[in-house]
C-alpha cells in the first residue's frame, strides 16, 4: 500500500522564527509485485491457457509478452491480464511457454518482471503399426502399441465382426486375444485404440486392422472309391 510521510518544516527569516510548522504529506507508492504462481498448472495441446494475474497492490495492472517458441505453432504476442491463449504444441514432447510480466499501480511499475511459465503437453498419438501382420484363427493376436510420447496408456475397444466368434471386447495395452474364424475366408478384425499421456487425450482414434487367417479343412471326398 502506500505510505505517507510526513517533513515537518520551520521557517525563519531576519531572525525571525515562525512558531508554526508546516508539515509536507508525501505519499510514497509501492513497487507492485506479482504474487499469483509463476508455475501454473500444465495444459493440453489445443486448449486454452487461462492465468489470473494478482497483486496485493490495490489497482495493479498486468502486462505480457510471449516470443515465439520452437514447437509452438503460435507467433509472438502481447496482451494485458489474462492471456486467455489457445496454444498448439506441435511435437511428441512437453513445451514450455513463457510468459513474462510487469506490473503498474498508481503510476508506478516495477523494474522487476516475472516469469510465468506454463508446461504445453503434446497430444499422443500411435505409432506402431496400424496393419499388423495376420494371424491363424485360434491363435492369440499379440500386439504391442506405442507411441512417441513418454509415458503413453494406450486403451482399446473391439466390435462384433461377422465371422469370427468372439463376442464385443475392450481393455488397455496388449489385447493379447485368441481370434476364432469360422468362416472360409480370410476375415479383418479393427481395434479402436484411444491414445492418453500427461493427463491428455487424443480426441482422434486409431484403428488397427488384424486379418483373421481361416482354419482350412479339407473338403473333398472322405471316402474315395475302393
Amino acid at each position: 500500500n502506500a505510505i505517507n510521510v510526513t517533513y515537518v518544516y520551520s521557517v525563519t527569516a531576519n531572525g525571525c522564527t515562525n512558531p508554526t510548522t508546516f508539515n509536507v504529506i508525501v505519499a510514497v507508492n509501492p513497487s507492485p509485485v506479482l504474487i499469483s504462481t509463476l508455475t501454473p498448472s500444465a495444459i493440453c495441446s489445443g486448449t486454452v491457457f487461462n492465468y489470473t494475474p494478482t497483486s496485493s497492490t490495490p489497482a495493479s495492472t498486468f502486462a505480457w509478452t510471449r516470443v515465439a517458441v520452437t514447437g509452438i505453432s503460435n507467433g509472438a504476442a502481447t496482451g494485458a491480464g489474462n492471456p486467455n491463449e489457445t496454444l498448439t504444441n506441435t511435437t511428441v514432447s512437453p513445451v514450455d511457454v513463457t510468459y513474462t510480466y510487469s506490473v503498474s499501480a498508481n503510476g508506478c511499475t516495477n523494474p522487476t518482471t516475472y516469469n510465468v511459465v506454463v508446461t504445453v503437453n503434446p497430444t499422443p498419438a500411435l505409432s506402431s503399426s496400424l496393419t499388423p501382420p495376420p494371424v491363424c484363427s485360434g491363435v492369440p493376436f499379440s500386439y504391442a502399441p506405442t507411441s512417441a510420447t513418454t509415458g503413453s496408456s494406450f486403451s482399446w475397444t473391439r466390435a462384433v465382426v461377422t465371422g469370427i466368434s468372439n463376442i464385443a471386447g475392450g481393455g488397455t495395452g496388449n489385447p493379447n486375444e485368441t481370434l476364432t474364424n469360422t468362416t472360409a475366408s480370410t476375415v479383418n478384425v479393427t481395434y479402436v485404440y484411444s491414445v492418453t499421456a500427461n493427463g491428455c487425450a487424443n480426441s482422434t482414434t486409431f484403428s488397427v486392422v488384424v486379418p483373421v487367417l481361416p482354419a482350412p479343412t479339407l473338403n473333398s471326398n472322405l471316402a474315395p472309391p475302393a
